[in-house]
This record gives structure tokens, C-alpha cells and sequence, in this order.
């Protein structure tokens, strides 16, 4: 550390002699000769980051060190390195090192300098255990681990890399051996990389009986550019298995999504086929998913409405909405009010409000609306936002919060019906209902769960065919006395209870709750004083949505306003610890003078997160100070972290040697 110290300092007195890097690896490479085992591997963890000329030949010493955790940092520093002169050692440590993580270091680094010499090692080390290069036999026993599996991939990486042609037979050889690990995945891709000869490896592929290689050769040839690769390719997208079809087109999309290849599969027999053609580059082909409107199957009608940009096409998806299955009611009513923005909400208004449609019509519908014009569409969201299905109303809430933020203008309408939400009044007592409100239909689903695995157990009656194979009567087995003295016990062990599938809230306060997270997206000053002005509500959950939002709100318009920031303070003098949090993070938007004092009063608070949490606030309002300087030797590491970046915003004359002191600290 001194020695690290006195290069910091003798470089800032230089006049530019020696560089702040030479210096370091200097004193980094003495470490990697002579420091202890773990100080050597993080010296030769640090050469390989820094990339310095100088580090090479320190590090190249290394890879004959007593420590194979010392070698195979320096074989992975000089992995990042590429220096021609690590060759000659990298390739002994290849043969002669036992440790596999060297050797792995070794193949790559060997492969990234295009040492050729390597490739005769690298198709040995394919075929298995060779006899010529040193292994170590006992650490298999030791991990229960074989680490030639990882040196064979690695191999086969190496070989890719060196493009080494003739080594294709070997891997197609691998990938035949029985006993060995499944390679097919890396050696597909690699041979697709090795021009003729891999292509022509996988082209044979394609006559295999095995729909899995066929599917993975198929995939392979598609991420070629080549025009050997033009005529299996061809093959493969033609092929009669569905899912090699897919796997083509897939993998040419992505590399090439308007090749002329492509379209026909529009129309290709699977339904599967289809459906993910038209996600996969339909919208490309608007003249032919007119054809697919009414095509017979749901994912494919699915898929085409989600795809169509064909206003003249509006009637037909609006015909859609009357009746069919509900995904593609649902889809045809989301693409309405894009295809017919002017005219949707009349059509999709309804359906939202027709309590009698699947949740999914519903949603669709709701999106659809979204994408409308109108003056109606905020005042129908808003309807939507009180239903008495949660993911309806949680959704549409949702959307108001994305109407908002994507108007230009503030305020606008779906954000003032949030700060509505926000601050409602409750309604008078016994008038709001627990949502779900039908609670009958509730009680009774709960009521038909077992409330024991013994219960379960005996009410669980087997159909006659398995009664006639276990030999039993139909009426049950009759329960001995022992029998029932059990399942009086299990029936009275507390907390046995009933869970319930679904969150019993209040309808105010759910709309309140989520209102008040939304609006942390907002980042508008009424917006502040809004949720300031719940802080102090009885409902707890309020409070920590409102202060939350506050905090993600603060990142963006800081300072608060002075009464915003009297809130926050307010709040924190009788929050309990969680709220606390909260409000000492979003007090960092604050600008008085007064916010800083009330803040030092946390950073000798028992609790370390509170402590963390004001250390970052007073760093964020330019507060940083000794009192916080000396929290660098706190008890919790978080606090120190903290600090430390603390430190490092403030800089200073002193920052550095801090840091270098708090760096060998604890």
C-alpha cells in the first residue's frame, strides 16, 4: 500500500518522465514476483486489466509459478494481452501444466495470436485423453468434476477461431461418440464458420433420420453468408419436419429478415409455421396476411391482426369483434384502434363495460381503446380504472400513467385523473367493498380446498377403475379410532388455514395505492405537492407509495419545493424504519439549508441502512463532510462503500490517498 501510495505521489511530482501506469505495473509486477500467493493473483489479475507492453514479460515469468491459481491468472491476463511473445510458454504450459484452467487460458490465448502450431494438439485433445499432453488424473476424484469436458469445447473454439478446415472430420467425430458430452450445439455453430468443409459437414447433417440434428444443422446454415451454404439451406426450409422449417426461418430472419427466401412461408402447410412468419417478418408483406385474415387457425389470425397496418382492412377486423374465439377478439379489438383510430372507441367502449366478456376481450379492448382519438377515450379509461376486476383496473390505470407521459402538454387529462384517484376521499364507512366483491363465489372456492393433506388425502374419492385395481370399496376405507384422533389433530394445529387466491383490498384504497405509484412517473411539481400531501394519510401503504414516488420523481426535478421538503421531514419524524428510507432518499431533491441538518442526524442512527441511505442523500445535495469522512471505518460495509463513493464525488487533494487507504481496509 505505501509502495502504491509513493507512486501516486512520485507521479504527480513528475513532469511526465514516467507515466502513472508504467509506475503501477513496476510495482505490480514486484508483487507478482515475490508477494504472497493471493496478492500475486490479484497483481496478475490487475497487469492483464491494465494491458500495459511492460506487463508481459512479468506475467509470461508467472506462468511458471508454484501456484496454479497464480498461473492461471497470469494465462488469462495474457489472454487479454495477445502478445506474440506469450506463445512459447502458453504452449508448454498447453502440454506440461496440469491445471486445466492454464490450459483452457492457454487455447484461447494460442488461438487469438493464429499460432498454428497448436492445431495438430487441438484435434489430439478432440478424440479424447491424448497420452502426449499432461493431465491431472487425481481431479476427478477431488470435484467430482471432469475438466476435459471444458477442454474439449474449448478445443473445438480454439479450432474455429484458427479456421483449421481439415479439423472438421474430427469434430463431426466428437459429435458421434456415444459416451462423450453433447457437443452438437457449439460444434454445429462452429462449422459453420469454417467455410467449405463445415458447410458440407452440415449439409450431410441434413439427411440424418434425427429431426434434432437436422433442426440444429438447419439453424447453422442459416447464419451463413455464404454461397456454399445457399443450396442446404434451401433444402432445409423445405424440409418435412415443421420444426427444422422453424428453426431455418428463424435463424435467416434474424440475419436477414427481408431475403426473398422468406415470404413463402407465409404460406407454408404448419400452422406453427405460419403464425411465427407472420411475427417474424409479416408486416413486411402486407398484401399477403389479407389472404391470412381468416385463415384457419387461432395463432395464425392471432398473429396477422398484431401484424396488419392495412387501414382498408378495418371492416373485416372490426367483423371480428362479434363473435369467435376471445385471443382473436381480443387482438382484432387492440388492431382497431390503430386501423381506425376516429371510429374504434364507439366499438370498443362496450366491450370494456360488458362484464359478461372474458378478461381478455376486455384488456384487448382496453389497449385497443388506447390507441383511439377521441375525447371519450380518458373518460372511458377512467370507468375502466373502478371495475371490480383487479387486472382490469390495475391495467387501465396503467395506461392512463402512458397516456400522460406521452402527452406533450401538463396537465392533461389522464394525468389530472390520477391526482384524482390520489387524493379522493374515502367513502363513508361500510360503502366501499372488499375487492373481489364476490365474496360468496370466493368463500366457496375456498371452501372446496382440502384444509389438510390429510383431508385431501381422504377426500380425494379414486374413480371405479382405480377402486376395482386397488380392491377397495366404493364408500371409502372406514377410519379406525386411531385413524380419528389424527385427523382431529391435524384439523385443530394453528395455522392451518385457508389462503386465499386472490389479495382481499378495498376498492378506494387499491385505486389510491396504485395511483400514488404511478404518479412517481410523472415528473411535474403539482405532482410533488400531490403525493406530499398524502404523507401523512392513515393508510400505511399510501405512505410508502407516495414517499417512493417522491424519491423517483426527486432524480428529476430537484430541488422540491420548500413546502414538499416540510412534508418529508414531517414524515420522517414518526415513520417506522421502511418509511423512513423512503423519505431520507427522496429528501436529497431537497434544497434548504435546514434538510442537511436533519440529515447528519442519521448518520448515527443504530440502524446501517439508515445511516447508508443519508450518506448518499448529503453526497447528492454537495453536503459531503468530515462527519461523513469519518463513517469510512463503520462497522457495516455498505456504509463504507458509500462513503468511499462519496469520496470519489467530492475528489479533493486527499481523495486518492483515502481511497488507496479504504482499498486495504478490513
Amino acid at each position: 500500500m505505501n509502495m502504491l501510495r509513493k507512486a501516486v505521489s512520485d507521479s504527480d511530482r513528475q513532469s511526465g518522465a514516467h507515466s502513472l501506469s508504467d509506475d503501477v505495473c513496476r510495482i505490480l509486477s514486484g508483487i507478482l514476483g515475490d508477494g504472497v500467493d493471493i496478492h500475486r493473483c490479484l497483481a496478475a489479475q490487475a497487469l492483464g486489466r491494465i494491458g500495459s507492453e511492460a506487463a508481459v514479460d512479468p506475467l509470461i515469468a508467472a506462468l511458471l509459478d508454484e501456484d496454479e491459481d497464480v498461473r492461471t491468472d497470469a494465462a488469462e491476463a495474457l489472454s487479454r494481452l495477445a502478445d506474440p511473445r506469450a506463445a512459447k510458454q502458453l504452449f508448454e504450459n498447453l502440454l506440461g501444466d496440469p491445471c486445466a484452467d492454464v490450459k483452457l487460458a492457454a487455447i484461447e490465448t494460442l488461438a487469438k495470436l493464429q499460432d498454428r502450431q497448436v492445431i495438430p494438439w487441438l484435434r489430439r485433445i478432440l478424440k479424447g485423453r491424448d497420452a502426449g499432453i499432461v493431465w491431472d488424473e487425481e481431479e476427478y476424484y477431488q470435484s467430482a468434476w471432469d475438466d476435459w469436458v471444458d477442454i474439449q469445447v474449448k478445443a473445438l473454439g480454439g479450432l474455429v477461431t484458427l479456421n483449421a478446415g481439415e479439423a472438421v472430420p474430427d469434430i463431426v467425430a466428437a459429435m458421434a461418440e456415444e459416451e462423450a458430452q453433447d457437443m452438437t450445439e457449439a460444434a454445429f455453430k462452429g462449422l459453420a464458420k469454417m467455410g467449405k468443409p463445415g458447410i458440407e459437414a452440415l449439409s450431410d447433417y441434413l439427411e440424418t433420420d434425427h429431426v434434432r440434428l437436422r433442426r440444429r444443422a438447419a439453424a447453422a446454415l442459416a447464419s451463413c453468408d455464404t454461397e456454399e451454404a445457399a443450396e442446404p439451406l434451401a433444402r432445409a426450409l423445405a424440409d418435412p419436419a415443421p420444426e427444422v422449417r422453424l428453426a431455418a426461418m428463424r435463424a435467416l430472419a434474424a440475419r436477414k429478415p427481408k431475403d426473398n427466401r422468406l415470404p413463402a412461408l407465409l404460406e407454408d402447410a404448419d400452422a406453427a409455421v405460419r403464425a411465427e412468419a407472420v411475427r417474424l417478418f409479416g408486416a413486411a408483406h402486407q398484401d399477403r396476411l389479407t389472404a391470412l385474415l381468416d385463415d384457419g387457425s387461432i395463432a395464425v389470425q392471432v398473429a396477422v391482426l398484431a401484424a396488419l397496418k392495412d387501414e382498408t382492412q378495418a371492416k373485416r377486423v372490426r367483423a371480428k369483434l362479434a363473435d369467435g374465439p376471445a385471443e382473436v377478439i381480443a387482438a382484432a379489438a387492440e388492431t382497431l384502434g390503430e386501423l381506425a383510430p376516429d371510429t374504434a372507441a364507439d366499438h370498443l367502449i362496450p366491450l370494456i363495460a360488458d362484464a359478461e366478456q372474458s378478461l381478455k376481450v376486455r384488456l384487448g379492448a382496453l389497449h385497443g381503446l388506447a390507441r383511439a382519438k377521441g375525447e371519450c377515450v380518458v373518460p372511458a379509461i377512467v370507468e375502466a380504472a373502478g371495475d371490480s376486476l383487479r387486472a382490469l383496473r390495475l391495467e387501465a390505470m396503467s395506461m392512463l400513467s402512458r397516456l400522460a407521459r406521452a402527452d406533450g402538454a401538463w396537465p392533461n387529462p389522464a394525468g389530472d385523473a390520477l391526482l384524482s384517484a390520489l387524493l379522493a376521499d374515502a367513502p363513508e364507512a361500510g360503502a366501499q367493498a372488499p375487492v373481489p366483491q364476490d365474496k360468496e363465489a370466493v368463500a366457496k372456492a375456498a371452501d372446496s380446498f382440502p384444509t389438510s393433506t390429510i383431508e385431501a388425502m381422504l377426500n380425494a374419492v379414486p374413480e371405479p377403475p382405480v377402486l376395482d385395481a386397488l380392491k377397495l370399496p366404493e364408500a371409502g376405507i372406514e377410519l379406525t379410532p386411531v385413524d380419528m384422533v389424527r385427523l382431529a389433530l391435524a384439523r385443530r394445529i394453528k395455522g392451518n388455514k385457508r389462503i386465499s387466491l386472490e389479495p382481499v383490498v378495498f376498492l378506494h384504497e387499491d385505486i389510491r395505492r396504485f395511483a400514488a405509484r404511478l404518479l412517481g412517473d410523472l415528473n411535474q411539481t403539482d405532482v410533488a405537492w400531490a403525493l406530499a400531501a398524502v404523507l401523512g394519510d392513515g393508510d400505511k401503504d399510501l405512505r410508502m407509495a407516495a414517499a417512493d414516488s417522491l424519491a423517483r420523481i426527486g432524480e428529476h426535478i430537484s430541488p422540491f419545493p420548500a413546502a414538499v421538503s416540510d412534508a418529508l421531514v414531517a414524515a420522517a419524524a414518526t415513520a417506522d424504519r421502511d418509511l423512513k428510507l423512503l423519505l431520507i432518499r427522496a429528501l436529497a431533491a431537497s434544497e434548504d439549508e435546514n434538510i442537511a441538518g436533519e440529515l447528519r442526524g442519521y448518520l448515527e442512527d443504530e440502524d446501517s441502512f439508515l445511516r447508508a441511505e443519508a450518506v448518499q442523500s448529503l453526497t447528492k445535495l454537495n453536503q459531503f463532510g468530515p462527519e461523513i469522512e469519518a463513517l469510512l471505518g463503520d462497522p457495516d460495509p455498505s456504509v463504507r462503500l458509500h462513503v468511499a463513493e462519496g469520496i470519489a464525488s467530492a475528489g479533493g487533494d486527499h481523495a486518492v490517498a483515502r481511497l488507496v487507504d479504504f482499498s486495504f481496509s478490513f
